[in-house]
């Protein structure tokens, strides 16, 4: 069984760009009636043979389940639900050209994915130009569903969803945390791309408000191992608090780099922190750093057993992470929807996309995660963030009551 809502550190993977699952009957095989049944396609964009695979994975095997469960309960009925998942390994052009193939196939209705917000904001424009729902478990950046002026929301596409709340509700979350921690001053650094400098931006804000200070506040280059600037700035503010916007990988470097420099204060960072591969990256250094989790731990859910249950049962290498479940109830909101568009016809209606973005934009359900349902702007209606800490032996991400 895998752990809460994070897991053990994962294996390297090696993945195809492209890969098609149909699923009836059993895991892998199908019947040769579900053979003669025609198909629809679920699509999936997500990092699974390069970047922050640790989360791709999770979504692709998650989607995988929910597919593989409604072709065995034969869900939508006469019909047979096929899967076609295509790495863009956290690469925004990659996206753009998964967007591209998963558009042009006429089969696929919806796209759940993908893990990146910079993914999204080029694949969306190009599933939406086709009609097609993109359904993110993952994507935090404020502006995808709302623009960029929050002071004048306006939504940027009838067809993208997603299933967490945005940055500007996160970083609001966690100063709010912060400052009940009795942190009064923070140093803030991030990485240049979108979420990362929006979070970073939205927390140092919030911050501020709250009655907090923020001495330095500085960006660093995607990807970057260098922290040398931003250290020598952040030294003699004392900060009680570090802030980083940014994913695992980076946020481990910072946290090496920082307590090599002599600071001690606690590092805090976003959702795309919060992974085992952080703890492993930054060695003893770990201690004491917090993150935000989106939704609440997974086994504290009534309805995570079973999830977990099949999840294990599958034999999936990898974990399914905070997102997994996520993605699981979008293509479980999916799956509902084509069982009522779909029910007694044998092709595809010509408006197919159409309705399953409709029937997206009148969700009102359950499922793993508690409510699915979304606003005007394709926001979830229930947002919810928990705060996590790395303590124990072995060190691991621990809810903060």
């Amino acid at each position: 069984m895998y752990r809460a809502s994070r897991c053990a550190v994962l294996a390297a993977v090696a993945g195809t760009l492209s890969v098609v699952v149909t699923t009836a009957g059993v895991a892998g095989a199908a019947s040769p009636a579900a053979k003669r049944s025609p198909t629809v396609t679920i699509g999936v964009i997500a990092p699974t043979a390069g970047g922050l695979t640790s989360f791709g994975l999770g979504i692709r095997n998650s989607v995988q389940l929910a597919v593989t469960q409604a072709n065995t309960q034969r869900r939508v009925p006469g019909w047979t639900i096929e899967l076609r998942s295509l790495d863009d390994s956290s690469d925004p052009a990659k996206g753009r050209a998964d967007a591209k193939k998963l558009a042009a196939d006429r089969s696929v209705v919806a796209v759940v994915g993908p893990y990146n917000s910079g993914v999204a904001l080029e694949a969306a424009p190009v599933l939406a130009k086709r009609g097609v729902a993109l359904v993110s478990p993952s994507n935090t950046l404020t502006s995808l569903t709302v623009g960029d002026d929050p002071a004048h929301p306006k939504r940027q596409s009838k067809t993208y969803f997603r299933m967490v709340g945005p940055d500007s509700q996160q970083a609001a979350f966690l100063a709010r945390r912060a400052r009940a921690l009795g942190f009064s001053s923070a140093a803030v650094v991030s990485e240049t791309k979108a979420v990362s400098k929006g979070l970073a931006d939205e927390f140092a804000a919030a911050f501020t408000s709250a009655g907090g200070s923020v001495p330095v506040h500085q960006t660093v280059p995607d990807g970057s191992t260098e922290f040398k600037t931003f250290l020598d700035a952040a030294a003699p503010a004392a900060p009680q608090l570090l802030f980083f916007g940014g994913e695992y990988k980076v946020a481990a470097a910072l946290r090496s780099a920082a307590t090599a420099a002599g600071i001690a204060a606690p590092l805090m960072g976003g959702d795309g922190m919060n992974d085992p591969s952080f703890i492993s990256g930054a060695g003893a250094a770990a201690n004491g750093s917090y993150a935000s989790g989106v939704g609440v731990p997974l086994r504290t859910i009534p309805g995570a057993s079973p999830f977990l249950a099949a999840y294990d049962a599958q034999s999936f290498a990898d974990p399914p992470t905070d997102y997994g479940p996520y993605a699981y109830d979008a293509t479980n909101a999916i799956v509902t929807i084509l069982a009522k568009t779909l029910k007694n016809k044998r092709t595809l209606p010509a408006d197919e996309r159409t309705k399953v973005v409709e029937g997206l934009q009148g969700t009102d359900t359950s499922g793993v995660t508690g409510a699915v349902s979304f606003d005007r702007f394709g926001d979830t209606k229930a947002p919810a963030f928990t705060l996590y800490r790395v303590d124990g032996s072995p060190p691991a991400w621990t809810p903060v009551g």
